[in-house]
């Protein structure tokens, strides 16, 4: 398949789902990407969010202080698009605590407050913590602690959203969003069944309404007019194919998958429009060989589809006897259920009965981290398993430990495996779909072992406490100036 070149005076584009303060895995590769591609090729890139955030300036300015983004690198958000906001306002308007007619009872912990009237609890305020900024106001059903209307202020005190929901439940009956006037821009009603189910909407776009079918259509709807003919445009979310698939641009449309597409046995329901639509792709970038090898059973055409890893940007050279060992191991990674986290924790808590002197280390948040500290408590394991939280250094947490541990039940490369070679720590890790069996060799730089398998766990820990592989290096493939040239290649660049 011949692809166009990428100049410079094109616009490229990047749509995925969502950009967050603090980040990792997927939004990590796409900034890492994009930053790495716009210095390399001098191309000027558009990220694309599709969430909604009336505060997003603060994301952008924080990605600019922290290098994450250049000037050659801009944003846009569908919803701000649309509203025209601009994060310019003058002056911000404040909300005070006390409203007339109405007694209130605050809660200084989470800054809420609760107002009554006649006894009755009516109405509650959110104030920002760290700001003291209304951010949402919230009618109640009489009598109930369920909402019934919920305004939402961004950072200027601008009511930006209305949410009306359904009757003793959390589930969305309507969304109103209004511009920085007053002025409602959309609307979307909602089935009711669900907490996000929308049937239908209606947006204000050029004087016109546009009438949504849903909120797919309202992307491809946005992607038409945001997006400009000529450049590349790079697909990191599954929720948002079809709507590109579907937009009518004349852009090279890529398609970057960071996860397994076939958890269950099945191809999972979020990547079964692009799998079955994969002839209306320009490209297919996949992670792993492995997952290229998969996607060519279900008869996808292999000219569609190449291999470009993760990787690191400069070649770390680490001298095994620099390694400072310390009898830990560790565990980086979000604390979801996807990870298996307490299965490490039950393997770890076998591990020291017979190495009591040797302990985990477990660094990442989510919504199963009390979860985890609770099992380590009921194993009475606190001596050997401990919670990190977060950390921005994993070159100290790698660098003097035997030994990192996967446990996932799926990822799309195990980007922790290629960064904990990379600082020359060996891994032990599950053998699920897809990374340790491109990024991992039995006995050289780690261990791959069976599934789900936790006695086979502790017994590799222990095997690593009694024999320690030393001298771990990652491959020269995984390193930028190797997957730079395939990026070249790929947009014509070279």
């Amino acid at each position: 398949m011949k692809v166009k070149m990428v100049t410079e005076n094109k616009m490229n584009y990047v749509v995925t789902s969502i950009l967050r303060l603090e980040f990792g895995g997927r939004t990590k590769a796409l900034i890492q990407r994009t930053k790495n591609l716009s210095e390399h090729f001098n191309l000027e890139f558009t990220l694309v969010t599709t969430n909604y955030n009336a505060n997003y300036n603060k994301v952008y300015r924080h990605y600019y202080d922290k290098g994450y983004a250049n000037e050659k690198i801009g944003f846009e958000n569908v919803y701000d698009y649309f509203s025209g906001r601009d994060y310019k306002n003058g002056e911000t308007v404040e909300y005070p605590i006390e409203i007339p007619g109405y007694t209130v009872k605050p809660n200084e912990k989470n800054h809420t407050y609760k107002y009554y009237k006649n006894g009755q609890y009516v109405r509650m305020r959110t104030y920002d913590q760290a700001t003291g900024k209304l951010k949402f106001d919230d009618v109640m059903f009489p009598g109930t602690n369920h909402r019934k209307i919920r305004y939402e202020y961004n950072d200027f005190g601008i009511c930006h959203r209305k949410i009306v929901y359904k009757p003793n439940t959390s589930n969305k009956l309507e969304e109103v969003f209004y511009d920085d006037q007053g002025k409602i821009y959309l609307s979307f009603s909602h089935t009711g069944e669900d907490e996000n189910s929308i049937w239908h909407g209606d947006l204000l776009h050029n004087n016109k309404i546009i009438a949504l079918k849903d909120e797919k259509d309202f992307f491809r709807y946005a992607f038409e007019h945001i997006l400009q003919a000529g450049g590349v445009t790079f697909c990191d979310a599954r929720i948002l194919d079809q709507s590109l698939l579907t937009c009518n641009v004349e852009t090279e449309k890529y398609f970057i998958l960071h996860n397994s597409h076939n958890v269950t046995g099945e191809i999972s329901k979020t990547y079964r429009y692009l799998i079955e639509h994969a002839n209306k792709a320009d490209k297919i970038i996949v992670l792993t060989q492995e997952q290229l090898n998969d996607l060519l059973d279900l008869g996808i055409d292999s000219a569609r589809m190449t291999v470009i890893p993760h990787s690191m940007d400069t070649v770390e050279t680490i001298d095994s006897a620099s390694r400072k060992l310390e009898k830990k191991f560790v565990f980086i990674g979000r604390i979801v259920p996807q990870k298996q986290v307490h299965h490490i924790v039950h393997a770890f808590s076998k591990v020291a009965e017979k190495y009591p002197d040797y302990w985990l280390e477990i660094y990442g948040d989510g919504k199963e981290a009390e979860d985890v500290s609770q099992l380590i408590q009921e194993l009475k394991a606190e001596e050997h398993v401990k919670m990190m939280g977060r950390t921005d250094n994993i070159r100290s947490v790698f660098q003097n430990a035997i030994a990192s541990l996967i446990s996932s039940h799926y990822e799309g490369f195990g980007l922790v495996i290629m960064e904990s070679l990379h600082y020359g720590c060996p891994v032990i890790s599950y053998n699920f779909k897809y990374g340790p069996k491109d990024l991992l060799t039995d006995g050289e730089n780690g261990y791959i072992i069976e599934k789900d398998n936790i006695e086979l766990l502790a017994d590799t820990i222990i095997r690593m406490i009694e024999n320690p592989i030393t001298d771990v290096k990652l491959s020269d493939e995984y390193y930028l100036s190797s997957t730079i040239e395939k990026w070249g290649r790929l947009l014509g660049q070279q």
